[in-house]
């Protein structure tokens, strides 16, 4: 009889960013929490996506290492550095643990780590505190995991808040860890995106429905917040009033408060407002 997996989800919690380009009326700027998902077997398990900052990063460790299991493998759902960047640290504590992707997703994520990238996004933002050795994934051949006899498949999506994402599909317990394809009461980050772009994210979350999961994990959630499928219709609404607002007003100030009106709770507005200006620059 087939094991049955079980999965758990560590959210790092937000974080000062250095910035001077501050949402109206803000103070300061946090980076949006990000959620790691462990798939646990008897023996073995599973990491999908990381965090940002050495700090952030073992402390998702020790949560690793209190699990008891063996991890076998990391696997980076999409290219953004906030959930690849931890590699390193855990693989020090894990150094058997075999670090995948797509093809799709390492091409984004070569960008992200390189030193020109780094050195004028990422450092700036986060002084002295990104990892000094980032590690590039290798190829995921054939786009399966396989944890303890089960498969844990990849599903590419396209673009969503980044180009080539995926999502890592687990059948067996109805689980789907989706990257960025999907937020949970956070403000998406759309900074990325054209009507086009939003499209194809909104033809993402179709993908992701049409597995019927019983569990979806968003790479941004509120903290608590439960995993359950009706994120996906969140999501896409989400977008479809960004989309429509963002086609119905001139500047980045009127986008940012009629879209904050409509989602005055959702954690984390200055990556609204930084998703505001870059669909309308100059306004």
């Amino acid at each position: 009889m087939t094991n049955r997996l079980q999965w758990e989800v560590f959210v790092s919690a937000q974080i000062p960013v250095v910035t001077s380009d501050l949402p109206p009326g803000a103070s300061e700027m946090k980076w949006s929490p990000i959620s790691s998902t462990l798939i646990l077997g008897k023996r073995d398990a599973v990491l999908v996506d990381t965090a940002i900052t050495l700090d952030q990063n073992q402390k998702l460790v020790d949560w690793i290492a209190d699990s008891g299991k063996n991890l076998t493998t990391i696997y980076a759902t999409h290219g953004h550095g906030d959930h690849f960047f931890g590699v390193n640290t855990i693989q020090n504590k894990f150094p058997k643990a075999r670090f995948v992707a797509t093809r799709e997703v390492i091409a984004v994520m070569r960008k992200q780590a390189s030193v020109p990238v780094v050195d004028s996004y990422w450092k700036p933002r986060f002084p002295g505190q990104i990892d000094s050795t980032l590690v590039v994934a290798d190829e995921l051949k054939g786009g399966v995991i396989v944890l303890e006899g089960e498969q844990l498949v990849s599903v590419p999506l396209g673009h969503t808040d980044t180009d080539s994402t995926t999502c890592l599909h687990v059948s067996s317990i109805g689980l789907v860890a989706c990257g960025d394809a999907l937020y949970n009461d956070v403000h998406l980050h759309l900074g990325e995106s054209n009507a086009e772009g939003r499209k194809e994210w909104i033809a993402a979350l179709d993908t992701i429905e049409s597995l019927k999961p019983v569990a979806v994990i968003a790479g941004h959630k509120r903290a608590g917040a439960p995993d359950t499928p009706n994120n996906i219709e969140k999501t896409r609404k989400y977008i479809r009033d960004f989309d429509r607002i963002a086609a119905n007003t001139g500047t980045a100030l009127e986008l940012y408060k009629e879209m904050l009106a409509i989602y005055p709770e959702r954690v984390n507005p200055a990556v609204l407002w930084y998703s505001a200006q870059a669909v309308k620059p100059g306004t």
